[in-house]
């Protein structure tokens, strides 16, 4: 059974426009313009799914990070990547587009 703390969070996400799903056994909430994930990948910082971005019709990837902020190191590593991603432009690597966090406050911040 589910707290009242968690099940008002989740409310609050889907009111935000938050969906949740399982994919793999990995629970994904994302933004509901983002349908049909499929994992492609995963490794030590995360994993990726394909998805389809309902306003734009182009299909893109999610990559949700593991712990981002479990210690300094984690998070210097996220920010690192996201840095780094917001400034490459190459045919082989995908741009960034977006960054969003399903969490309902900066309290709350563990998801990326």
């Amino acid at each position: 059974m589910m707290s009242a703390t968690v099940a008002e969070a989740m409310a609050f996400r889907e009111k935000r426009g938050f969906h949740s799903l399982e994919v793999n056994k990995t629970m994904w909430e994302v933004p509901d313009r983002y349908t049909a994930l499929k994992q492609v990948g995963s490794g030590a910082y995360g994993t990726v799914c394909s998805a389809i971005d309902q306003k734009t019709k182009e299909k893109v990837a999610i990559k949700k990070l593991h712990r981002p902020f479990q210690s300094l190191i984690h998070a210097k590593r996220a920010y690192r990547e996201l840095r780094l991603l917001r400034h490459i432009q190459h045919d082989n690597v995908i741009c960034l587009l977006d960054v969003f966090t399903p969490d309902s406050s900066i309290e709350n911040f563990q998801t990326l």
